[in-house]
């Protein structure tokens, strides 16, 4: 482990890394996962709970009151139209810029194609559940980034990027994995029908309900994040990591350029360590148990003999998000 002197000059700027910065996901999502979630906070949070009690509305008018459907379907439209616009229009702007098969097209087709088979509230519900969804997601990973970036400032520290081993191959998986679940939900809707006497209506549902269950952003967010909590549980312990590739070197070969410690003290680098094998281990672990439950819930989807409602499927999805980054903030706490 090599001792570098860093030296701050007063009113010197300081350059961060994308992963304290950066708007968008690499999933294509067009979610704010940066500092820019500031900024929309208030207004996302108001928006939901406004979609909320109109779901919960129409959910009341159709299920307990049993009225006319044109009311609850009024009410699951506003309501979706206050989340939805603005999902559909980023899916819009991403086909425009050549980005195909993001996850904001992905909701756009599932909540669109559940209305257009009339089931308003699963459309409602699963926009809405993707909304609260990236809400948390969003508000975790600002805290998270601000907190390395508060304490990369106090101690005059520049945080350069660059990506992991891990994080890269992530990337490229979801930029394959994501066309080849748009592909998976189209043969479930028209296989079966065509070929095996299935209802169309049925297995529409089947196959939107296979599009939900597939967004990756939890597993494209969840591995960065790991490597970005143990990079600020070294910082409060004074030991500076320029970018989360350090981290990853530093687990595979115990050495690392790019990492910062003071005085070359033996029981830091042993710290840093811990961190980097922690990062590296929940990173894994993350990436299995959201393959393993997406694939269960799939199956069930697929084979159940009676459907699974989207917004199950939906919850399976922002639940694993919501598990992934949770498990994520372990990074944090090294004994």
């Amino acid at each position: 482990m090599s001792h570098h002197e860093h030296h701050h000059h007063e009113g010197e700027t300081h350059s961060h890394s994308a992963d304290v910065h950066t708007e968008h996901c690499d999933c294509g999502c067009g979610a704010e996962h940066g500092d820019s979630f500031e900024e929309t906070k208030k207004s996302e949070r108001s928006k939901i709970i406004a979609a909320a009690i109109l779901f919960a509305l129409g959910w009341i008018i159709e299920e307990l009151l049993q009225l006319p459907e044109y009311i609850s379907a009024g009410l699951f439209a506003v309501s979706f139209a206050i989340l939805g616009v603005k999902v559909i229009r980023e899916a819009l702007e991403d086909i425009i810029h050549g980005r195909f098969f993001g996850e904001c097209l992905l909701i756009s087709v599932v909540s669109l194609g559940a209305f257009a088979i009339r089931e308003y509230g699963e459309g409602c519900a699963v926009i809405l559940l993707w909304s609260i969804g990236e809400f948390i997601q969003g508000s975790v990973l600002s805290k998270s980034r601000a907190r390395i970036r508060a304490l990369s400032d106090e101690h005059g520290f520049e945080h350069s990027h660059s990506n992991s081993d891990t994080e890269r191959f992530i990337s490229k998986f979801a930029r394959v994995y994501t066309p080849i679940i748009f592909l998976t939900a189209l043969l479930i809707i028209v296989i079966p029908p065509l070929f095996m006497n299935g209802e169309w209506r049925d297995w529409a549902h089947r196959g939107l309900s296979a599009l939900v269950i597939g967004c990756p952003c939890a597993i494209v967010i969840s591995v960065p994040m790991s490597f970005s909590c143990a990079i600020g549980a070294c910082t409060k312990e004074g030991i500076f990591v320029h970018c989360s590739d350090a981290l990853e070197k530093l687990h595979k070969t115990g050495n690392s350029d790019e990492i910062i410690i003071p005085d070359n003290d033996g029981k830091k680098l042993a710290f840093a360590k811990r961190a980097a094998d922690k990062a590296v281990r929940i990173s894994l672990e993350n990436i299995v148990v959201a393959i393993g439950i997406k694939l269960i819930v799939l199956i069930l989807v697929i084979f159940l003999n009676r459907e699974v409602p989207m917004w199950l499927a939906e919850f399976s999805d922002a639940g694993v998000a919501i598990l992934a980054i949770l498990n994520s903030l372990r990074a944090m706490r090294i004994k």
